[in-house]
């Protein structure tokens, strides 16, 4: 697989929200491929967790904690890691506010979109490492539904055109794609899923309910030279549920009609 994605020994990768979910996978799975991992998460015990997973596996990795909405914190963070590793071909911007739990609607707009925005015009400003690849976590809640918290859609739409934006203006030859999980089961999901009955895993067609994983690999191929034409896509992880669901709707029109 190593070999398929065409990594280069070296190759460095910033992982923001790296603490746990999606980016805690897409960290630890860079590590297993040999690359250098920069464990970025607002939690410093979660950032060195995932850190020193990567090295006890043998791999290289180090820590840097604080809020990737504020702009000193990310240029502190992009000054250490360029420290350690030189220049950063990777970028996988995974951190953001999460969509439960009571919040301004302004205010965890912005939030979420500087989460994504900061890191990205910070790894701008460092030494080029050639050919550069960024991926962006968005959401099925964002281009494809509009049910759900209103401030998370309208942010998840947001990451998905900043990133087609990006991909249109190859800053420095960048090549920018979107992860966009459905529902998932992580540590940040786990507690609601239970106390609201279940995954929901029954109704999509492979039969089971995705996880961190299913997106981190997703995201590993889009940022590896083995996808290095591919650029601007906001890629589905969410094992065919929106076949199923637009096969529903269909069913419903015509139950209306009849």
């Amino acid at each position: 697989m190593h070999d398929f994605l065409g990594y280069a020994p070296g190759t460095a990768m910033v992982v923001t929200g790296s603490g746990s979910g999606i980016g805690e996978a897409i960290a630890l799975t860079a590590g297993k491929l040999g690359l250098k991992v920069a464990s970025w998460d607002l939690s410093p015990e979660a950032a060195e967790r995932t850190a020193a997973a990567i090295r006890a596996a043998g791999g290289d990795a180090i820590a840097c904690a604080g809020d990737v909405s504020d702009k000193a914190v990310v240029a502190d963070a992009w000054a250490r890691t360029t420290d350690a590793f030189g220049a950063v071909a990777c970028l996988a911007a995974s951190a953001g506010p999460p969509s439960f739990g009571d919040k301004d609607f302004t205010s965890a707009l912005n939030l979420a979109i500087d989460c994504m925005r900061l890191p990205t015009e910070g790894w701008l400003e460092q030494p080029d490492a050639g050919s550069r690849a960024a991926i962006y976590l968005s959401s099925v809640q964002g281009p494809r539904y509009g049910a759900g918290v209103p401030w998370y859609t309208v942010a998840k739409s947001g990451i998905d055109g900043y990133m087609r934006s990006l991909a249109a203006m190859r800053p420095g030859g960048i090549r920018a794609n979107a992860i966009l999980p459905d529902w998932l089961r992580t540590a940040r999901t786990e507690q609601y899923i239970d106390a609201t009955g279940g995954d929901g895993w029954e109704t999509n067609p492979m039969g089971r309910v995705g996880y961190a994983q299913d997106s981190a690999n997703a995201a590993i191929f889009l940022l590896s030279p083995a996808a290095d034409y591919i650029n601007g896509i906001s890629l589905e992880v969410d094992g065919g549920a929106k076949l199923r669901s637009m096969a529903w709707m269909r069913m419903w029109e015509a139950s209306k009609s009849s």
